[in-house]
């Protein structure tokens, strides 16, 4: 490493040190292998080591790590770019030199895109600002359009096609019984996948109807959501009851360890375009969210009980599913 890389790599090093400490680990499920991990970060010798880190990090549930990404790009700008920047320390860096970087990652990745890694990179100067004695400064003031795209999601009538097959079909392996529910539990109550994952069975009480699921959502804001017992009884006792779930040491979740996540996502596609929905595509358990928020604001037109159903904290988030509404667009045509 140059001196400059040598730099730089601390900095990233001692900020994501700070960052692992900060981050919300409400999705955390192994804190003690969470913690041996964590300690590892100051004995970092490379960018790469850092990186294998911070990923697995991310994979016990510290999701927010990811946005550290882009640091690992700006190191790589830098190392490749120093000469001719003839730069030899970080204090002499210009903010235009990060203004042509995330120019760079602009020809490449969407404005949505660039917005997250110019907040990212902002707050990562500002830290050095405030903790590390460094007088950057920067404003990153860049010009981009916020585009807002209408979210994939199945029509009401594919939705139920989808939900009865999945009810009505016989699965064989553990793990697809284990799926069916996941994929059951979004589908009638739009949880996000990671909130689904988080269930401990002590998060479940029940009446005679229904049942009853204390999430622990983003921003650790609490929320109950309900789904009608007759519903997903059947399934919930089905994974409950199978020899892969009572084997395994489950620290008390529903759905035991993050190993495995992906799977979910196959299974769901796998069905879908079994059924026709899907063609070249992929899709994630965050489509059926979606298709959950279009189905019920659809039936009640109730923004306010669409954005209690979803956990948005925004409304202005949950505006989205107007979108996703044809009714406004017939009275609309039927104006004519």
């Amino acid at each position: 490493m140059t001196s400059l890389e040598r730099e730089l790599f601390e900095l990233i090093k001692d900020y994501a040190d700070f960052k692992s400490k900060t981050y919300s680990k409400h999705n955390v499920r192994d804190l003690d292998s969470f913690q041996i991990l964590q300690n590892q970060i100051n004995n970092t010798q490379s960018m790469q080591e850092l990186n294998g880190i911070c990923q697995r990090l991310c994979y016990f549930g510290v999701k927010s790590i990811a946005n550290l990404k882009i640091l690992n790009h700006f190191y790589n700008f830098l190392k490749e770019n120093s000469k001719a920047l003839k730069i030899k320390e970080l204090k002499l860096l210009k903010e235009s030199v990060v203004i042509d970087f995330l120019y760079n990652l602009s020809l490449r990745y969407k404005d949505s895109s660039i917005f997250v890694f110019k907040t990212n990179i902002g707050t990562f100067f500002k830290y050095l600002d405030k903790n590390r004695g460094y007088r950057f400064n920067f404003s990153l003031k860049m010009s981009l359009g916020k585009q807002v795209k209408i979210p994939k999601f199945l029509p009401k009538e594919k939705f139920f096609d989808f939900i009865n097959y999945l009810k009505n079909a016989s699965f064989h392996t553990d793990l697809d019984k284990r799926n069916r529910l996941i994929v059951l539990i979004v589908a009638y109550s739009g949880l996000r996948s990671s909130e689904v994952r988080g269930l401990k069975t002590t998060d479940i009480t029940g009446d005679e109807q229904n049942y009853y699921f204390k999430v622990n959502g983003k921003g650790n804001k609490e929320r109950i959501a309900i789904i009608r017992k007759e519903l997903i009884e059947e399934f919930l006792q089905e994974w409950l009851n199978t020899p892969t779930r009572k084997r395994k040491n489950s620290k008390g979740y529903i759905f035991m360890t993050a190993k495995n996540t992906n799977t979910t996502s196959y299974f769901l596609n796998k069905i879908l375009k079994k059924l026709g929905f899907l063609q070249d595509i992929n899709v994630g358990l965050h489509m059926l969210r979606h298709s959950f928020g279009s189905y019920i604001y659809g039936e009640t037109k109730d923004l306010i009980l669409t954005q209690n159903a979803l956990g948005h904290s925004n409304i202005e988030t949950t505006k989205i599913y107007i979108h996703t509404n044809n009714d406004y667009c017939r009275q609309v045509a039927n104006l004519f």
